[in-house]
């Protein structure tokens, strides 16, 4: 999907950020979960997409991540990077 996933995810949880935040609706109990695989996630779209996620304070965002080492075009570089770019 290019990168797309996390991106949706993000603008989904934002938006549930901006009805709460306006009283339009509670919120306060929904929780966004996004499922993506390590190949998505080497996409320089998805990278910059987790520091938007953590600029904006998105609490109610769930990130799972299938490290399978797998891809359409090639092998991944390795789940090990991914990893340590998403703790730091």
């Amino acid at each position: 999907s290019m990168g797309l996933g996390p991106i949706m995810g993000i603008y989904q949880a934002r938006y549930l950020k901006y009805l709460h935040d306006r009283g339009i609706a509670d919120t306060s109990d929904r929780k966004v979960w996004v499922f993506c695989g390590d190949g998505e996630m080497d996409e320089p779209e998805s990278q910059g997409a987790i520091s938007l996620a953590a600029r904006e304070n998105l609490d109610n965002l769930i990130f799972v991540i299938n490290c399978n080492l797998q891809r359409l075009d090639g092998p991944v570089r390795g789940n090990g990077k991914i990893i340590q770019e998403l703790e730091s």
